[in-house]
């Protein structure tokens, strides 16, 4: 099995789509390949062999990409990279999420407030970016013919990462090889969104978190060449591209 990486910018269509057609050709990449897959949220009464079994791949290769020493850590409601199979990708029926709303959960009043940055400029959007100041290094899309399921965010070691929306923290840790230091915020709509590479971890699973609250600050774990933020959103669990659901970047039209 090849190793679980993240993909790199093609040479010169993701240079000139990055505006940074006047670098080097050989500059180097944010952060290696990666093997297509999908997030799934085991369920009541399943097994690592049950999805490894219906997604047409070795169990040992999950338990591999997880950073899993044996099926017994994989339980209910635990949230795990299923490869896709050789047949290409499977449809696993996931776990129903739980209901949220934007309503702002009860906090103790002597507790200090959640750190919020100032809210974006530009057109209403779905979610707020990431980081303060955003400067895309790499977009979503096909990289050298295999897929980068996110965007990369210029980010110096220990600038402050917040939460594109409310939601709940479903996973904040390290296991899953070559994404580093990680937090996935489930949200309502079916959505997820995804922070990777952070040198310092601020939540934990199960913390309720607010739109721009802080989650991490951002680091270089994991498979990366260089300090930065990995960003991807997802809707049941398959990669969409974050654009358009992010406010626009000054300079850059909306997509279509």
């Amino acid at each position: 099995m090849t190793g679980f990486r993240h993909g790199i910018a093609l040479f010169l269509l993701a240079l000139l789509g990055t505006g940074l057609g006047g670098c080097s050709l050989l500059r180097r990449p944010m952060h290696p390949q990666h093997d297509p897959g999908q997030w799934y949220v085991v369920d009541e009464g399943e097994t690592l062999g049950d999805v490894a079994r219906r997604a047409g791949v070795p169990e040992e290769d999950l338990l591999e990409v997880n950073g899993l020493r044996t099926s017994a850590e994989v339980h209910a409601g635990s949230l795990i990279y299923v490869l896709d199979g050789p047949g290409g990708p499977v449809a696993l029926a996931k776990a129903a999420p739980p209901q949220v709303t934007s309503a702002e959960p009860a906090r103790d009043p002597g507790a200090p407030p959640p750190q919020i940055a100032p809210a974006s400029t530009g057109p209403r959007a779905r979610f707020r970016w990431p980081v303060e100041n955003p400067r895309v290094t790499s977009y979503f899309g096909s990289r050298w013919g295999r897929p980068h399921e996110g965007i990369d965010l210029i980010a110096p070691v220990g600038t402050p990462v917040f939460a594109a929306d409310v939601g709940d923290v479903v996973y904040a840790g390290n296991k899953l090889r070559g994404y580093g230091n990680m937090v996935v915020v489930r949200h309502t709509g079916d959505l997820m969104t995804v922070y990777a590479h952070n040198s310092v971890l601020l939540v934990k699973v199960g913390d309720r978190v607010l739109v721009g609250q802080r989650l991490a600050l951002s680091g270089q774990s994991g498979h990366a060449t260089g300090p930065h933020v990995h960003f991807e959103v997802r809707r049941g669990q398959i990669p969409r591209d974050p654009l358009p659901f992010l406010p626009n970047l000054p300079g850059r039209s909306p997509k279509s």
